[in-house]
């Protein structure tokens, strides 16, 4: 098993990126809605996000796949 110092750290990062990812769609929310209520909303807003979504999910993914490489009972 991994030291718990180690995958306390993978936790806490995997707590930040997903918090980034609901600031990042919060932010958008927020944009799209103040667009509407101004009548300036058009198909897109908020679209420069998406690579930025993607990118931070990516990391959860690879964060998750490394503390459940980390916590499997070895053989």
């Amino acid at each position: 098993m991994a030291p718990t110092l180690e995958l306390d750290g993978l936790n806490e990062l995997r707590d930040a990126l997903i918090e980034e990812r609901q600031i990042i769609v919060a932010s958008v929310r927020k944009l799209r809605e103040a667009r509407r209520q101004k009548g300036t909303f058009v198909l897109g807003d908020g679209s420069e996000a998406g690579p930025r979504l993607v990118a931070v999910q990516h990391q959860i993914d690879v964060v998750e796949a490394v503390i459940a490489t980390l916590t499997q009972p070895r053989a």
